[in-house]
Protein backbone atom coordinates (compact mmCIF):
# COMPACT_ATOMS: atom_id res chain seq x y z
CA UNK A 1 0.00 0.00 0.00
CA UNK A 2 2.71 2.09 -1.24
CA UNK A 3 0.33 4.67 -2.42
CA UNK A 4 -1.57 5.18 0.41
CA UNK A 5 1.78 5.52 2.87
CA UNK A 6 3.10 8.26 -0.11
CA UNK A 7 0.15 10.02 0.19
CA UNK A 8 0.04 10.02 3.71
CA UNK A 9 3.37 11.81 3.95
CA UNK A 10 2.68 14.19 1.54
CA UNK A 11 -0.21 15.58 3.38
CA UNK A 12 1.91 15.71 6.61
CA UNK A 13 4.14 17.40 5.29
CA UNK A 14 2.42 20.26 3.73
CA UNK A 15 0.79 20.64 7.11
CA UNK A 16 -2.74 20.50 6.12
CA UNK A 17 -2.92 19.58 9.81
CA UNK A 18 -0.66 18.42 12.46
CA UNK A 19 0.54 14.95 12.32
CA UNK A 20 -1.76 13.27 15.22
CA UNK A 21 -4.82 14.83 13.60
CA UNK A 22 -4.08 12.74 10.98
CA UNK A 23 -4.82 9.12 10.53
CA UNK A 24 -4.85 6.62 7.90
CA UNK A 25 -5.62 3.23 7.03
CA UNK A 26 -6.62 1.08 3.77
CA UNK A 27 -10.19 -0.69 3.21
CA UNK A 28 -11.69 -3.34 1.08
CA UNK A 29 -8.59 -4.80 -0.05
CA UNK A 30 -8.65 -7.23 -3.00
CA UNK A 31 -6.45 -9.14 -5.44
CA UNK A 32 -6.55 -9.95 -8.82
CA UNK A 33 -4.27 -12.71 -9.78
CA UNK A 34 -2.86 -11.77 -13.24
CA UNK A 35 0.33 -14.28 -13.13
CA UNK A 36 1.60 -12.54 -16.52
CA UNK A 37 5.49 -13.06 -17.04
CA UNK A 38 7.56 -9.91 -17.92
CA UNK A 39 11.31 -8.84 -18.54
CA UNK A 40 12.12 -8.41 -14.86
CA UNK A 41 10.08 -10.81 -13.21
CA UNK A 42 6.62 -11.82 -13.08
CA UNK A 43 3.51 -9.69 -12.86
CA UNK A 44 1.81 -11.79 -10.16
CA UNK A 45 -1.80 -9.63 -9.69
CA UNK A 46 -2.91 -6.35 -8.62
CA UNK A 47 -3.92 -4.87 -5.14
CA UNK A 48 -6.94 -2.42 -4.95
CA UNK A 49 -8.07 -0.85 -2.14
CA UNK A 50 -9.75 1.90 -1.04
CA UNK A 51 -7.43 4.50 1.34
CA UNK A 52 -9.36 6.39 3.89
CA UNK A 53 -7.95 9.72 5.37
CA UNK A 54 -8.77 11.37 8.45
CA UNK A 55 -8.08 14.96 8.89
CA UNK A 56 -9.41 15.74 12.44
CA UNK A 57 -9.76 20.06 13.17
CA UNK A 58 -9.02 20.65 9.08
CA UNK A 59 -9.07 24.60 9.64
CA UNK A 60 -7.45 25.49 6.01
CA UNK A 61 -9.46 26.18 2.76
CA UNK A 62 -10.91 22.57 1.25
CA UNK A 63 -9.53 23.92 -2.38
CA UNK A 64 -6.21 24.22 -1.03
CA UNK A 65 -6.61 20.12 -0.06
CA UNK A 66 -8.74 19.19 -3.00
CA UNK A 67 -5.57 21.09 -5.34
CA UNK A 68 -3.06 19.32 -2.87
CA UNK A 69 -5.04 15.88 -3.53
CA UNK A 70 -5.27 16.48 -7.10
CA UNK A 71 -1.48 17.44 -8.23
CA UNK A 72 -0.63 14.85 -6.08
CA UNK A 73 -2.56 11.85 -8.19
CA UNK A 74 -1.71 13.35 -11.44
CA UNK A 75 2.26 12.82 -10.88
CA UNK A 76 1.94 9.90 -9.03
CA UNK A 77 -0.96 7.46 -10.39
CA UNK A 78 -1.63 9.48 -13.72
CA UNK A 79 -2.76 6.14 -15.17
CA UNK A 80 -5.56 6.13 -12.86
CA UNK A 81 -8.10 6.82 -15.67
CA UNK A 82 -7.45 3.65 -17.35
CA UNK A 83 -8.44 1.53 -14.22
CA UNK A 84 -11.36 3.58 -14.51
CA UNK A 85 -11.09 4.67 -10.70
CA UNK A 86 -13.50 6.79 -9.44
CA UNK A 87 -13.03 10.43 -8.34
CA UNK A 88 -11.92 11.52 -4.71
CA UNK A 89 -14.24 12.35 -2.42
CA UNK A 90 -14.23 14.59 0.57
CA UNK A 91 -16.88 13.95 3.49
CA UNK A 92 -16.98 17.04 5.52
CA UNK A 93 -18.25 17.57 9.17
CA UNK A 94 -18.37 21.04 10.45
CA UNK A 95 -17.62 21.01 13.90
CA UNK A 96 -17.31 24.69 14.52
CA UNK A 97 -17.32 27.75 11.84
CA UNK A 98 -13.85 27.75 12.05
CA UNK A 99 -12.86 23.32 12.25
CA UNK A 100 -14.28 20.05 10.21
CA UNK A 101 -13.43 16.77 10.42
CA UNK A 102 -12.66 15.88 7.03
CA UNK A 103 -12.45 11.47 5.31
CA UNK A 104 -11.30 11.57 2.00
CA UNK A 105 -11.62 9.11 0.20
CA UNK A 106 -9.50 7.70 -3.05
CA UNK A 107 -9.31 4.29 -4.65
CA UNK A 108 -5.92 2.84 -5.95
CA UNK A 109 -4.63 -0.03 -7.60
CA UNK A 110 -0.98 -1.31 -7.10
CA UNK A 111 0.65 -3.79 -8.97
CA UNK A 112 2.36 -7.25 -7.01
CA UNK A 113 5.46 -8.02 -8.81
CA UNK A 114 8.10 -11.09 -7.86
CA UNK A 115 11.73 -11.60 -9.39
CA UNK A 116 13.29 -14.75 -9.76
CA UNK A 117 15.13 -15.52 -6.59
CA UNK A 118 17.21 -18.23 -5.68
CA UNK A 119 16.24 -17.20 -1.90
CA UNK A 120 12.71 -16.44 -1.95
CA UNK A 121 9.90 -17.10 0.04
CA UNK A 122 7.58 -18.10 -3.01
CA UNK A 123 7.50 -21.41 -4.73
CA UNK A 124 5.73 -21.07 -7.88
CA UNK A 125 6.29 -22.55 -11.75
CA UNK A 126 9.25 -24.32 -10.31
CA UNK A 127 11.12 -21.61 -9.46
CA UNK A 128 11.32 -19.86 -6.43
CA UNK A 129 10.50 -15.83 -6.15
CA UNK A 130 10.59 -12.87 -3.87
CA UNK A 131 8.71 -9.86 -3.62
CA UNK A 132 10.51 -6.75 -4.55
CA UNK A 133 9.10 -3.60 -6.38
CA UNK A 134 10.65 -2.84 -9.90
CA UNK A 135 9.78 -0.38 -12.14
CA UNK A 136 8.12 -0.97 -14.96
CA UNK A 137 9.16 0.70 -18.18
CA UNK A 138 6.16 0.80 -20.91
CA UNK A 139 7.12 2.42 -24.55
CA UNK A 140 4.64 5.14 -24.95
CA UNK A 141 5.89 5.67 -28.80
CA UNK A 142 7.78 3.36 -30.91
CA UNK A 143 9.17 3.53 -34.85
CA UNK A 144 9.27 0.11 -37.08
CA UNK A 145 11.60 0.54 -39.44
CA UNK A 146 11.50 -1.89 -42.53
CA UNK A 147 14.54 -3.46 -44.13
CA UNK A 148 17.16 -1.34 -42.01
Amino acid sequence: MEKLRALTKYLIEHRVVVAEQLESCAEQVNLTLVWKPEELGLHMGDMRYRAVIFLERFTEQPARLMALLGTWLVNNDPDRHLDELPAPTFDIEQMDPDASDVEITVEFIEPLHLTESPDGEFEAFGTTWALEPFDLWIAERGEVLYGA
